[in-house]
């Protein structure tokens, strides 16, 4: 059988060695219990010496109560309280009995235990020769070979006598229940009333819902979106604008070189229409058909031209 060491102040309780057979010597336990109640009468703490005044402190006695809670391992997890008091009868005398069943959260280690706690010592002994390795079958006959020890917390939990509660019973009287019901009653004549009208109402609440789903960071991203798409719309502006500045001023330029074309090839004209007419004259005022061989108009024009511009009458 196993056991607990308590504290600096605690008692002990010395562990039996176990044999071949899986049992615990008796012998052990009985001589560490005599043991134990011998010091618990017997033992007295040493005085403590205060360091300053050097003069003798009370003396503090140290509480050694001899271990009397067990508790059961390793039991089935279908068992229930009433199973194990019946497979554990006839118990000895006790004033603690606690059952606590499987926790599912402990999977696959699913096991179910209880504590007790005896009044006689010594009827510990003889429980744990009867149930420590002592094997609990389950509903699906599968083996649980129970361990017997001592609890490693050996206070009892008091009981504390619950006072009745006060409002117990007065929920129908309650003004915030009556408005609940009141509320409850109309939702359900309008779940009742038509499916589109409801769909209708779900949809504007949830219109609603969004349009008031607002922080202050989700302003701040939405300004900020807001800002980047206006100065992506000044630039493409400011960008579009530059754009037709240079067409136009492409546009004049064209339209400049040829007004100058215009004007040179113009001015071209005149000019040959003016020798021309400088080579009539002289032509006419000489009174023959030849045109002196060192005359700048003789040498410019062609011999076509000169048959063109030779009047009629000269032959």
């Amino acid at each position: 059988m196993r056991s607990e060491k308590e504290g600096a102040g605690g008692l002990r309780a010395a562990v039996a060695a176990r044999g071949p057979s899986g049992r615990e010597k008796l012998s052990a336990l009985e001589v560490q219990f005599h043991r134990d109640s011998q010091q618990q009468e017997a033992e007295t703490p040493p005085t403590s010496s205060s360091g300053c005044g050097g003069g003798a402190g009370k003396p503090r006695e140290e509480k050694r109560t001899a271990l009397s809670k067990v508790v059961i391992r390793r039991l089935p997890p279908g068992l229930t309280k009433e199973q194990l008091e019946e497979q554990l009868r006839p118990l000895p005398a006790h004033d603690y009995f606690e059952f606590f069943a499987a926790d599912l959260s402990l999977y696959p280690h699913l096991y179910s235990r209880a504590y007790i706690n005896f009044r006689n010592p010594d009827d510990i002994l003889l429980f744990r020769d009867r149930f420590d390795g002592y094997i609990f079958l389950d509903s699906k006959g599968l083996e649980y070979p129970a361990v017997v020890e001592f609890a490693p917390f050996q206070k009892i939990a008091k009981k504390k006598l619950r006072k009745k509660d006060a409002k117990t019973g007065s929920i129908e009287d309650d003004p915030e229940y009556k408005k609940f019901l009141e509320t409850y009653c109309v939702e359900e004549e309008k779940t009742s009333a038509n499916p589109e009208t409801l769909l209708g109402e779900m949809e504007a609440k949830t219109r609603e819902l969004i349009a008031r789903r607002t922080t202050p960071l989700l302003e701040y991203i939405k300004n900020r979106k807001l800002e980047k798409q206006r100065i992506r719309e000044e630039k493409r502006e400011e960008r579009r604008r530059r754009e037709l500045e240079k067409k136009r001023l492409r546009e004049e330029e064209k339209r400049r070189r040829r007004e100058e074309e215009r004007c040179k090839k113009k001015e071209t004209d005149k000019q040959k229409k003016i020798a021309e007419k400088e080579v009539r004259i002289k032509l006419v005022s000489s009174g023959s058909g030849v045109l002196p061989s060192s005359s700048p108009a003789a040498l410019a024009c062609s011999p076509a031209r000169l048959q063109r511009l030779w009047p009629a009458g000269f032959s």
